[in-house]
């Protein structure tokens, strides 16, 4: 009995079947190994001998085995003929890319109408249903569900439109004699074939590029054919996305120097301004008949290949993709965390209030203004200005009661940031200044180191080295209770100075 082999166009599997039990006619066949399905038609007569019958299948043309040749040998040796067929070197015989422009161009003008008109088909599918949704939404009164309903119709209408025309587009560049209806016509059947292939390789290239750049990129070139292969031979999914990657196998950097530089033709135009759109526009066919001539010239040189198209083949690409679109974001996102985090704990002891206070006699910050503050020179104060000296404030006793006020009645606040030192009083250190960077120490203290008539008042400071903000300051202010609860400031000073230095205040707390 005669026999007839039918192997699969896409991963070269094969196998013998009688020819009686093949029936008439163009048959749909699934292939066992990959699943992938194609066309096969039995041939019209049995082959003569079983060795040298030669069925014609869709896409392929296979030989069948031997005489006394079983039929897993013969699967065996056509597997091997095609893993050979795989692994020949490729002679590089890409077109130049001089050719490759000047051949663009021709093709370009010979069908400008019908490709640009398909172009403005899309653009303008694309917009008439959201612009068509948006103003049924706007002049809807129901609720605003209803609104997101239409503009979401509207969305996908526009999108289908576009991927018709494009799908047009495509098929007019792969074949020349369509004019745009039939163009149209050849497109409407590809919609959702040709939107799968989009989304698939968008988010395989968008993970890719994730990854830091590069294996976008060398998804860029790999997976480029995959509408091509869908218009030609009618590769779908992954199948096409795959079979587009075997035929870049071994020319790929001839071939991304190819798109790189169209593609960057391309950008050059959309860049310029005003007319950059309009020229982009005009400019994207060309680029599409560009490609698809990079695409002939690959086949023209390698002819029908078989590929790698198993459900783990199918999944690998999709899965690196998953990894660069979750894991690189999440881990992006968790370094910025930390980051800021770390931040935050320095600004905590601000933001909750933490100051290094003095555990004398707290109080709370008593007003700045004062009449009787005097000022130290060179330094601006309250009420003075950079020439004012400091003066004792000789009227302050007609303000104040005759009797008496211990120095315990007298206060001091000490304010000071991105400095060490210590302050004395009369000799005595009351104060020693921590220094942190941009912490913010307040310090309240009583008046047990004053005394009645004169007394002085030494700040030694030093500037804290590289601090992280500009902020330096040291701000004392010595204030007196009266009997009636008032307060009275008797000297204020400031110091900003960079370095290190000591400043010597003086003034006189009358009796």
């Amino acid at each position: 009995m005669s026999n007839v082999t039918i192997s699969c166009p896409y991963c070269g599997f094969s196998r013998q079947i009688p020819y009686d039990k093949v029936p008439d006619g163009p048959r749909k066949v699934t292939c066992p190994k990959c699943q992938e399905t194609f066309i096969y038609t039995r041939p019209e007569e049995a082959p003569v001998t079983e060795s040298s019958g030669v069925s014609p299948i869709s896409k392929e043309t296979s030989v069948a085995p031997q005489g006394g040749q079983s039929a897993d040998a013969a699967n065996e040796t056509n597997t091997d003929s095609f893993a050979e067929l795989r692994s020949r070197p490729v002679p590089p015989l890409m077109t130049d890319i001089g050719e490759l422009f000047q051949e663009s161009w021709t093709i370009f003008k010979s069908r400008f109408a019908t490709l640009i008109g398909l172009c403005l088909l899309g653009i303008a599918g694309f917009i008439a249903p959201i612009l068509l949704a948006g103003g049924l939404a706007s002049m809807t009164t129901a609720g605003g569900g209803i609104f997101v309903s239409l503009i979401a119709l509207g969305v996908l209408v526009g999108f289908l439109c576009g991927i018709w025309c494009l799908g047009g587009l495509l098929c007019a560049v792969v074949d020349d004699g369509l004019n745009l209806k039939g163009a149209l016509q050849k497109g409407k059947g590809i919609i959702l074939s040709l939107t799968w292939i989009s989304i698939l390789s968008a988010f395989i290239i968008c993970g890719g590029y994730l990854l830091l750049i590069i294996p976008g990129i060398i998804f860029s070139v790999w997976f480029v054919f995959g509408q091509f292969l869908l218009v030609e031979d009618e590769a779908r999914g992954m199948g096409a996305l795959l079979k587009s990657r075997e035929y870049v196998r071994g020319q790929w950097f001839n071939v991304a120097i190819r798109l790189l530089l169209i593609w960057a033709v391309s950008g050059i135009i959309s860049a310029i301004p005003l007319a950059g759109p309009f020229l982009s526009l005009a400019f994207f066919p060309y680029v599409m008949i560009f490609q698809y001539l990079i695409f002939r010239n690959l086949r023209q040189i390698k002819g029908e290949i078989p590929y790698p198209c198993g459900v783990g083949n199918k999944l690998v690409w999709p899965a690196v993709s998953l990894l660069g679109l979750i894991v690189v974001p999440a881990l992006v996102i968790s370094l910025a965390g930390f980051s800021v985090f770390g931040a935050l704990s320095l600004l905590a002891p601000l933001a909750k209030g933490k100051i290094m206070q003095s555990t004398q006699a707290p109080e709370a910050i008593p007003p700045l203004a004062s009449p009787l503050a005097p000022v130290e020179p060179g330094l601006p104060g309250i009420g003075g200005s950079p020439e004012t000296n400091p003066t004792s404030p000789t009227d302050a006793s007609g303000a104040l009661s005759s009797d008496e006020i211990p120095p315990e009645s007298i206060s001091v606040f000490i304010y000071a940031v991105n400095y060490t030192g210590e302050v004395r009083v009369n000799g005595t250190v009351v104060q020693k200044l921590e220094g942190e960077p941009d912490m913010q120490y307040n310090y309240n203290l009583n008046g047990k180191s004053f005394r009645n008539g004169q007394n002085r008042v030494v700040v030694d400071f030093a500037e804290l080295p590289n601090p992280p903000s500009t902020m330096l300051e040291i701000h004392l202010r010595v204030s007196r209770s009266l009997q009636d609860g008032q307060k009275v400031v008797l000297g204020e000073w400031r110091i900003n100075e960079k370095g290190t230095g000591s400043r010597i205040f003086e003034f006189e707390i009358p009796k």
